[in-house]
């Protein structure tokens, strides 16, 4: 079972790698869901993490399983 550490680290690098692979800027992230630029940095640099709710929409949108984006399943 992962850590709180082991997760979060895991979403940071799943954000990190699902908004370079759709070619997105952290505001055109938030644009997506409602949030500013500030705050998905905060998500992108492990200060904190989105909400279940916002994880979904963001996974939902690259195409993603909430398993893939918190890293119990490295398929996509």
């Amino acid at each position: 079972m992962k850590t709180g550490k082991e997760i979060r680290d895991c979403v940071r690098e799943k954000l990190v790698e699902c908004r370079k692979e759709f070619k997105l800027t952290q505001t055109q992230v938030g644009e997506l869901v409602g949030k500013k630029k500030t705050t998905v940095a905060s998500w992108e640099q492990g200060q904190t993490v989105p909400n279940i709710e916002t994880l979904y929409r963001l996974a939902t949108y690259y195409g993603k399983t909430l398993d893939y984006m918190i890293g119990v399943k490295d398929e996509h």
